[in-house]
C-alpha cells in the first residue's frame, strides 16, 4: 500500500539518502539519479508540474511523481523511477493515483535510472509495459571514484590523457566554485547552443531555471570552472551528488575552451573534487554513440565502465488510451 508524504524538502532529500537496494551481488546502491530528490521537484514547478511524494507503508521513500492535470485527466511522472527495494504493481499504483488526485483517467509513466547491473525490478511482470519511444538515454558511462588519482589517470585512454596535459600547459585555471555564477552558466549554455545546434533541454537556457537549481540543489550541486590566465570563462562542469553517487549534470565549453582542451582540464578537477567528498561512482550521464559520437568519445576516454539503464515503463487507466498517451507523453521534457 502507498502512502503521500507530507514532509519537508530537507526531510524527504534525508530519507533518500538513507535508501540502499541490495543487489544480490557484493554491493549496493543507493538513489541513483537527482530525480527523485526536492531540487528537480521545484525546478519543474517553473514548466506546471505539482508533486507527489510517495512512501509505502513503513515510511520509506518511493518515487517523487511529476503530476499535470487536465480536468479528469492526470499524467503522473516519475522520472528518476521507484526506489523501494520491492516491485511497483500498476494497478495497486494507479488506484494510489486515483485516490489522491481524484481523476478518471491516469496515465503513469517511470524511467528506471538506476543501472540494471545494480538493480533491475521486474516491473513488466506486475502490469507495465515497456514504451516504445524513450524519453531518456537507455545507456550511461560510470566513473569510479574510489580508486587512487594514479590509478584513475591509468584508466585514462592514451588520448585523453594525453589532452589532460595539454590542458595544463593551456593557461587553463579551474577552481570549484562554491557559489556557481547564474550569468556564467547561462551565457556558456547559450554559446555552447548557438555552435552545437539545438542541443540543450529547456532549463539549461532559462536564467530562472538555473537560479532555481541552484538554490534548490544548494551544496549538492558542486560545479568545476575553467578560465584563463586573463580569466576569460572557457568551461563549465557540474555534478549533483545524490547519496553517494555524482550525477553529471551541466556541462559546456566556450569556442575558445574546445581549442585549449579546457573540458579535459576540468572535468578532471571535477571528478578529483567528487572523490575528496567521499562520492564513489559519478555517472557521466546518457550517452548516445550513434548520433553523438563526439561527446560519448570523450566520455568513454576517461575509463568510465558503460551500464545500461532500466527500461522506460506506462501504463494507461483506461488501458484503450495508452497508445495515445504514450505518444503524448514525448512532449514531457
Amino acid at each position: 500500500m502507498f502512502q503521500l508524504a507530507h514532509v519537508s524538502d530537507a526531510e524527504w532529500d534525508a530519507a533518500l539518502d538513507r535508501v540502499v537496494m541490495w543487489t544480490g551481488v557484493d554491493h549496493s546502491v543507493g538513489v541513483w539519479g537527482p530525480y527523485n530528490y526536492s531540487g528537480w521537484a521545484r525546478m519543474k514547478e517553473l514548466d506546471g508540474w505539482s508533486f507527489l511524494r510517495v512512501t509505502d507503508d513503513s515510511g520509506a521513500p518511493v518515487a517523487q511523481v511529476l503530476v499535470k492535470r487536465k480536468g479528469p485527466v492526470v499524467i503522473a511522472y516519475a522520472p528518476g523511477g521507484f526506489v523501494c527495494a520491492r516491485p511497483v504493481g500498476a494497478r495497486e499504483y494507479v488506484a494510489f493515483l486515483r485516490r489522491e488526485t481524484g481523476a478518471s483517467f491516469v496515465y503513469a509513466r517511470t524511467h528506471m535510472i538506476t543501472p540494471t547491473k545494480f538493480y533491475d525490478p521486474d516491473l513488466r511482470g506486475n502490469g507495465w509495459t515497456p514504451v516504445s519511444k524513450r524519453l531518456s538515454a537507455s545507456a550511461t558511462l560510470k566513473l569510479r571514484l574510489n580508486p587512487t588519482m594514479e590509478e584513475r589517470e591509468s584508466f585514462l585512454s592514451y588520448n585523453w590523457k594525453r589532452n589532460l596535459k595539454r590542458s595544463a600547459k593551456n593557461e587553463n585555471v579551474v577552481t570549484i566554485e562554491q557559489n556557481p555564477s547564474i550569468e556564467d552558466i547561462l551565457a556558456l549554455n547559450l554559446e555552447f547552443e548557438s555552435f552545437k545546434g539545438d542541443h540543450l533541454n529547456p532549463w539549461e537556457r532559462s536564467r530562472t531555471h538555473i537560479e532555481r537549481m541552484i538554490a534548490t540543489f544548494g551544496p549538492r550541486l558542486v560545479v568545476a570552472k575553467c578560465v584563463s590566465e586573463e580569466g576569460e570563462l572557457r568551461a563549465i562542469r557540474g555534478a549533483l551528488i545524490t547519496s553517494g553517487c555524482a550525477y553529471d549534470f551541466l556541462a559546456a565549453t566556450s569556442l575558445e575552451g574546445r581549442k585549449h582542451y579546457a573540458s579535459h582540464g576540468t572535468l578532471w578537477a571535477l571528478a578529483n573534487e567528487l572523490a575528496r567528498r567521499g562520492v564513489v561512482r559519478y555517472d557521466l550521464g546518457g550517452i548516445d554513440p550513434v548520433n553523438n559520437r563526439g561527446v560519448y568519445d570523450f566520455k568513454n576516454g576517461t575509463g568510465a565502465v558503460e551500464v545500461t539503464y532500466g527500461e522506460e515503463y506506462d501504463v494507461t487507466s483506461p488501458s484503450i488510451c495508452r497508445r495515445i498517451a504514450s505518444t503524448l507523453a514525448t512532449r514531457f521534457r
